[in-house]
């Protein structure tokens, strides 16, 4: 899946004033993971399941982590989706804030 564009971001804030946009992106900034970050911790700490921590996968983390990576099959399965999963992670995050901030009014 490709990364969340500032097409997608300008469509998540339709309807949002100023302020609100504002908010919206300083939240989205701090809270989105990087997608170069999630492929390093899965080329060093994948056996480990550091990656799918990082992305939110707890459940797929603690299997990875007590498997050893399912004996390295799920860390190099992990090398090719891992950005993937940190763009869908974005995505959700991004959707949950708008939802937040233009239901807080």
């Amino acid at each position: 899946m490709a990364p969340v564009g500032p097409a997608e971001l300008a469509m998540l804030q339709q309807g949002m004033t100023d302020q609100q946009k504002m908010m919206f992106l300083s939240q989205y900034n701090s809270e989105k993971k990087d997608r170069t970050i999630a492929l390093l911790l899965s080329l060093l700490l994948g056996w480990l399941g550091a990656d799918r921590f990082y992305v939110g996968d707890t459940g797929l983390g603690i299997l990875k982590l007590l498997t050893l990576g399912v004996c390295g099959v799920m860390a190099f399965v992990d090398l090719f989706l891992i950005m993937g999963r940190a763009d869908d992670y974005n995505r959700a995050k991004a959707q949950e804030i708008a939802a937040v901030i233009k239901t807080s009014n």
